[in-house]
């Protein structure tokens, strides 16, 4: 194949990708809005929903938190905290009932002691450590390389090790991809079984979470632009 025809066509898949994730993101703004306007049948608030749930799920030390963050709503493992925005915990809106459902998922996956819950704590952990070591060992290996110093092979060994450490990167965010998943089957199952959304009511939040769940997959390519400067995410299972 003709080397033009190759670098059109890798060309052409990274404008789909850059496409997918711009546009994962604008949907789930766009659709968050959309049902935070829309009122839940039963008019519970996200908090409502949280300290109902907490009983009735037996998670008898779960703690909560505020954040003013627009879609800052997380649970931390390590405080056994689930945080909701603002807008999420006093409105009684379809959105803030699928996203406190989701992260109660979460605090249910801490409950019984998921292990592919406890896999990504570890890989989070390693790759919080190891990604500042990718970009430097990749231009220190390069310079070795360039110059052979102090062995024909050293260079090289460490732009494996940079290579290496990146794909630990990759395989996290995988991970991450069906524990929110998960997350948000635990949540469905939990509406739907306590009868807290009507059938149309599900169905909504069913895409609300689904394309939230989008934003995981999408953010798995930010880790193909390690030069790119992160911005404060929110954080999941911290």
């Amino acid at each position: 194949m003709d080397k033009y025809k190759v670098i059109a066509i890798v060309a052409a898949i990274l404008l789909i990708l850059i496409i997918i994730v711009l546009s994962s993101r604008t949907r789930i703004v766009k659709t968050y809005n959309k049902y935070m306007r829309v009122d839940n049948k039963h008019n519970i608030t996200g908090k409502q929903l949280a300290f109902f749930a907490k009983q009735q799920l037996g998670l008898d030390d779960l703690k909560f938190a505020l954040t003013q963050e627009k879609l800052g709503d997380a649970y931390s493992y390590k405080y056994n905290t689930l945080i909701m925005s603002e807008d999420v915990c006093n409105y009684a809106s379809l959105s803030s009932m699928a996203i406190v459902a989701h992260e109660l998922g979460h605090a249910m996956q801490y409950r019984d002691n998921s292990p592919l819950f406890n896999t990504v704590i570890l890989t989070n952990r390693i790759t919080r450590f190891t990604s500042g070591f990718v970009v430097p060992l990749f231009i220190i290996g390069l310079f070795f390389s360039i110059f052979q110093y102090p062995t024909p092979d050293f260079g090289y060994i460490l732009i494996i090790i940079s290579f290496s450490l990146f794909v630990l990167q990759i395989l996290n965010k995988l991970l991450n991809i069906p524990l929110e998943y998960d997350a948000s089957s635990r949540a469905l199952k939990y509406l739907k079984e306590n009868n807290l959304l009507t059938h149309g009511e599900l169905s909504k939040a069913r895409k609300l979470l689904s394309i939230a769940a989008q934003t995981y997959v999408a953010s798995l390519f930010d880790e193909l632009i390690p030069f790119k400067r992160k911005k404060n995410s929110k954080k999941k299972k911290k």
